[in-house]
């Protein structure tokens, strides 16, 4: 939908952390270039999703800058952010993937456990069973 989609929220944590009161309604979002933004509903929803602001809820114009978005503004902007959150996410997903591998190795050897006992129990009555069978005869 966007492609510029770092750049347009570059600019516009920008405008938001600039305004009065961190606040801006979201039809005054503007492009690279300083036009205002077409489909600014779909563009405040990718913030709201990304955490930077808080949309309101009756109408959806006002769109006031979280404290998560200050920080970003703050420590050097989006751009900067997402270079440094980038290699964290990576570092994220192996520990992500290492969890769910123990996980695994843990559900399998349950599953082993499980299906040991069953065994063992069967392998009992079957003994019970032929004992009978041949103390009867």
């Amino acid at each position: 939908m966007f492609e510029n989609v770092d750049e347009l929220i570059e600019v516009n944590m920008k405008l938001l952390y600039a305004s009065k009161s961190q606040y801006m309604m979201r039809i005054n979002f503007k492009d690279e270039y300083g036009f205002n933004l077409k489909n600014s509903k779909a563009f405040a929803d990718i913030l709201v999703k990304k955490g930077i602001i808080l949309l309101e809820s009756s109408q959806g114009f006002r769109c006031d800058l979280t404290d998560l978005g200050r920080q970003i503004y703050i420590n050097g902007g989006w751009i900067k952010y997402m270079r440094t959150s980038e290699p964290f996410s990576a570092i994220n997903s192996e520990i992500t993937i290492d969890s769910q591998v123990k996980k695994n190795k843990k559900s399998l050897f349950k599953k082993i456990m499980i299906a040991s006992i069953i065994i063992l129990v069967l392998c009992f009555f079957i003994t019970l069973i032929t004992v009978e069978i041949f103390h009867k005869q």
